[in-house]
């Protein structure tokens, strides 16, 4: 039977982006900003990858993989140097990409940025307005004002929060992620790496299980409650965290006490689906002893092939135990 590290380190590889992927994802990117290099009526500067893909924390299946759009100043500013309503600004953006034949029907707007719908990705166009040596003005999400981000000063604090925690940091960012996707994705993807690199400073690196339970334990002393839609989303993600943390400490206590198999299920329980109970070699056995009459189940839940009750011959897959 496969540990918890086992399994925790099995999710991570299930959510890990392949190296195809990546390769497609970096052909899909060269199109969209070579597409928007094309329009002179967008006087666009520069583009560049930020958000999860460009950090290397993106989960899938893909979604958001963000692209700066950084637009001339100057080009956009009208005689008394304002800058234009964010949402004029998004909506020539729309129309222009939506006009183009590789993706038309494929673009709408979700606030506060432009994004192209693929068969199996989606990218959001954000446009920006550079402000001193390392800021970026982009749309607020009320559409009606710009505000300052700083994307560039994040990807340089991950990466050196990534080695000095061992090169692990991100993998855990991840697992998080693939987390706060399951639960409607309140909390915002570059907040929940804010809060990683403040929990792990100063930390080191022991295994998986230890740091995905410190970051639930320790997350609400670092998140902002003015980085949500809302302070209800807030409160709701604060409540949502609490839940996870008593279950990840009961899972622990469970570990303490020698009871890994129900650890595991608690485990289970929290990151769902993409957590594995066994690994495919005893998922296999399993479905074999399962056809031929020879699985067992304790009274624990935990099924066997040597001890417990037997369970009826089926010629079923048994595939869901993964």
């Amino acid at each position: 039977m496969a540990t918890l590290l086992q399994s925790i380190q099995k999710l991570i590889d299930n959510i890990t982006v392949t190296d195809k992927q990546e390769e497609n994802i970096s052909a899909s990117v060269g199109n969209i900003t070579a597409t928007l290099e094309k329009d002179d009526a967008l006087y666009l500067k520069e583009s560049f990858l930020n958000g999860s893909y460009e950090r290397d924390t993106i989960i899938r299946p893909l979604d958001d993989i963000d692209i700066f759009a950084v637009l001339n100043e100057d080009d956009w500013t009208d005689d008394d140097g304002n800058l234009p309503n964010p949402q004029s600004v998004l909506s020539k953006i729309k129309k222009y990409l939506d006009g183009q034949n590789d993706y038309k029907g494929k673009v709408k707007q979700d606030r506060p940025c432009v994004t192209v719908e693929l068969s199996n990705k989606s990218f959001d166009i954000l446009p920006a307005f550079e402000f001193g040596n390392t800021g970026y003005q982009i749309p607020d999400y009320d559409l009606l004002s710009w505000t300052l981000s700083y994307p560039k000063t994040l990807t340089e604090s991950l990466d050196n929060a990534q080695k000095d925690y061992k090169y692990k940091l991100k993998n855990i960012v991840k697992v998080i992620k693939y987390w706060n996707r399951l639960n409607d994705k309140i909390m915002p993807s570059y907040h929940i790496e804010e809060v990683a690199i403040k929990v792990f400073h100063f930390t080191t690196f022991e295994n998986y299980e230890k740091s995905i339970r410190k970051w639930f334990n320790e997350a609400h002393f670092h998140i902002e409650h003015s980085k949500f839609k809302s302070y209800q989303e807030y409160e709701k993600f604060i409540k949502k965290i609490n839940k996870v943390k008593a279950k990840l400490n009961e899972a622990f206590e469970c570990l303490e006490g020698e009871k890994e198999s129900d650890a595991k299920r608690i485990w289970k329980e929290v990151f769902e689906k993409e957590f594995p109970i066994v690994d495919e070699a005893e998922a296999k056995s399993f479905s074999k002893s399962l056809s031929e009459g020879s699985l067992k189940i304790a009274s624990s839940g935990i099924l066997s092939t040597t001890s417990g009750a037997s369970v009826s011959a089926s010629k079923g897959y048994f595939g869901d135990v993964l």
